[in-house]
Formats: structure tokens, sequence, C-alpha cells
């Protein structure tokens, strides 16, 4: 434990924002980074936080998981940047994501969307700037909205939820996609999902090993895209393909790591998910 620094003090479920943070804090650490997150690295050292109960050896091994989540955001963030004019991103349930900072090409409006006490936390640690902002909001008060109304209009947009969705109800889900269809037809939204088989298997190995209450469970899962349809017809899948597909093979990965990796791909267990509404 800290003996000193910015305290933690969120609900179950919030308190999961640690966690990626961690993972790309510790992956900053390495001699060969995935992603090179320093400012994570910086993050950490400014939180009270006794981060031991999430550095079990099981959390240890699956640190990789976290990095290359954010590895494959960022890359898909970067591609989007590369081919809009007048871009916005809008992130759900930011928490404590950097992505930003790793992106950021000098014209970009980012806006975070978070709960008032995770979004107060981050204004600690993470200031808003000319082009970062953040509204203290869950994603269904739906008046942010019209918070953003001004800013969105005649913009690209690109709706991101990293982490975010697996922890809410199917028939939540359905709600935030069709409200982001309506309001936002032909925006992007990029987000990971899991099988079915994940969400149990993580609710049992990481929620569980990590200490965290069973508030924090996950809930929603998806196998593949193509059935989001059902709720919202003009869906169009601008890409889906395995979490860890595109991340370069490091050396110091274990044979059996890589066979994971390939198992976890083949079976559609943990994927990137980008469609426009």
């Amino acid at each position: 434990m800290r003996d000193q620094g910015l305290k933690i003090d969120l609900g179950a479920v919030e308190e999961t924002l640690v966690i990626p943070l961690w993972a790309r804090a510790k992956d900053a650490e390495k001699k060969d980074p995935i992603l090179n997150d320093t400012y994570a690295k910086d993050i950490v050292a400014k939180i009270d936080y006794d981060f031991s109960k999430i550095e079990t050896k099981y959390l240890e091994n699956h640190q990789l998981v976290w990095t290359i989540r954010a590895y494959n955001f960022e890359n898909c963030v970067r591609e989007f940047l590369k081919n809009k004019n007048n871009a916005m991103v809008i992130n759900i349930g930011a928490g404590l994501d950097t992505t930003f900072s790793r992106v950021d090409d000098g014209s970009v409006l980012w806006i975070n969307i978070e709960m008032p006490d995770v979004a107060a936390l981050r204004q600690s640690l993470i200031p808003d700037s000319e082009r970062e902002i953040t509204i203290a909001k869950s994603v269904f008060d739906f008046t942010w909205m019209d918070d953003t109304a001004k800013q969105t209009k005649d913009r690209s947009i690109l709706f991101m939820a990293a982490g975010v969705l697996c922890y809410f109800e199917a028939n939540e889900v359905e709600t935030l996609f069709k409200k982001l269809a309506d309001a936002f037809s032909s925006a992007h939204l990029l987000f990971d999902a899991m099988s079915r088989f994940t969400v149990w298997f993580s609710n049992k190995a990481i929620i569980k090993k990590s200490g965290m209450d069973s508030s924090a469970r996950l809930k929603w899962h998806l196998k593949r895209a193509s059935s989001l349809r059902r709720w919202v017809g003009t869906i169009k899948i601008i890409e889906e393909y395995p979490m860890f597909s595109r991340v370069p093979i490091k050396d110091s990965w274990s044979k059996k790591l890589i066979r994971d990796i390939k198992i976890a791909g083949r079976l559609h267990l943990y994927n990137m998910v980008h469609i426009q509404l």
C-alpha cells in the first residue's frame, strides 16, 4: 500500500478501472513494451491503492490482455482519424483511459463520458484540455447528447467503448445501440466483445481472484457482430477480428501463451468490433 497519493474510493464496478491502468503501467516497465504508455505509469505513481490484490500470479500472466486491448483501440482510432476530416471521438466509460494522449493528431475533439465519481477522479489525475473534455454523467443519462449537440454537428464521429459494454445487461446494451443509431446515424462505434465462455471464465478466474466485489461481474457477451442487426437493422460491420490477432509476437512470450492466443482467435473468444450505425 502506498503511504500517500490520491485515494481510490469507488464502487465495485468503477473500481475495475484500475486493472487496465495497472496493465498499461506494467507494460511500460518492460524492455519490449507493446504500448509503452508511460502516462499510465505516471498516473499509477500518484494513486494510493493497494495494487497487490490484483498483482496475483494469475493477473500478472493476464496483464497482457488489457495491454493488447489498448493497443488495438489505439490503432483503430488512429486509422479513423487518418481517414476522417473534422473528427470527434466520444469515449464511453472512459475511466482512466489515456488513448487521447497517444493518438492526438492536433485537431481531434475528444469527449469522455463517465459516472460523476469516476469523472471527478479522472479530472484529478487527467485534467481536461482544450480538445479533451469530460462529461460527468452515465452514458444512459441521454442528456449528454444535448450537452454535446453543438460539438457533434458536422463532425465525423467515432464512439469507443473499451472494456465497458460487458458490465451491462443485454437489454441495456440494446437500448444504448438504438439510441446511438437514432441520434448519430452513420457514426462509427468501436468496442470489444467477449463470448459467453469468456465472460464466465473472466468472472470466475479474474474478478474473484482479484478480490473485487461480485457486483463487478461481467454480463453481456457477443460471439459474432452480425447478430447485432437484430437490434439495429442498418448496422454495417466495418471490421471484426480476434483481439490478439494483430499484435506483434514478442520473443519473450512462451509457446503456451502463443498457442492460447491462437486458440482464442479460432474460437472467437474475444474480439474487436468496428461497426457503423
